[in-house]
């Protein structure tokens, strides 16, 4: 089908805008946004909308996650002059999106509606695989810890994260925001042996993240289970404002995007 361009589609009197909902695994990305130097989440949704419509489509979306990311529930929103029912787009875009995309719901939005200057929250789970012998079932979506962690320091030292605070300790080197300061509302620690033996899950609720934030957050808190720094640290490392005082960067491939908060 060929795809043809237009400048404006809000400018025409028949545009509507569709917010998606979807679910990705993003170890074979580059993150979200569409970038120069491998394939996004975010370029083959176009891909997709853009055959199914016709026309260039652009996605927007409410989280830009970072290379090896995953999401559960990303949010994104297009505008688009198809007369496609808006249920057609789930299983029209589920059938032209790769298998580690999916397109889990799809619904009609106000014309103003941003699905990242909307949002009055983010949830983020970050899984650690803690045990003596790695777990094949695991490797793609947490990160395997063979030192043993003390949960309760975990959770003592996750305290210190709450409020709003000045998040510079917490910052990647690169990160384009304007300042550091960001309100995090909880930090909570699941242990799911239920699930599988030694698995933990790190819940980070906030209204904003700055990049790599979750990541290293959650490698303080695995030096603070691991001994190696002391729970109450965490108040100092982010009085320091310096991010060469907080610890190791989490790899990305435990850290998943859940929930977006309108």
């Amino acid at each position: 089908m060929e795809v043809k361009g237009r400048n404006c589609p809000e400018a025409d009197p028949g545009a509507r805008k569709i917010r998606l909902t979807i679910e990705y695994d993003g170890a074979r990305y580059v993150g979200w946004q569409v970038q120069k130097n491998g394939k996004s989440i975010q370029g083959a949704l176009n891909s997709a909308l853009s055959v199914m419509t016709g026309r260039e489509v652009k996605v927007a979306g409410a989280s830009r996650t970072d290379a090896g990311v995953h999401a559960i529930a990303q949010c994104a929103a297009f505008v688009t002059v198809s007369s496609i029912p808006v249920e057609g787009f789930v299983g029209g875009l589920n059938a032209l999106l790769p298998e580690d995309i999916a397109v889990t719901a799809a619904t009609e939005v106000e014309m103003a509606f941003d699905p990242r200057r909307d949002s009055k929250g983010k949830v983020y789970v970050y899984r650690l695989f803690n045990g003596k012998v790695r777990s094949p079932l695991l490797r793609r979506n947490s990160w395997f810890v063979r030192t043993p962690l003390d949960i309760g320091r975990m959770r003592e030292a996750a305290n210190h994260f709450v409020g709003r605070k000045d998040f510079t300790s917490f910052r990647a080197t690169g990160s384009d925001a304007p300042h550091s300061v960001r309100e995090i509302t909880a930090v909570t620690l699941f242990d799911r042996t239920s699930v599988a033996p030694g698995l933990i899950e790190i819940e980070v609720r906030g209204t904003a993240f700055l990049r790599h934030m979750v990541r290293i957050m959650a490698g303080t808190l695995v030096a603070a289970g691991a001994g190696l720094i002391e729970p109450v640290d965490v108040g100092k490392i982010i009085e320091a404002r310096d991010r060469a005082e907080a610890p190791q960067t989490a790899p990305a491939l435990g850290l998943s995007l859940v929930h977006i908060e309108y």
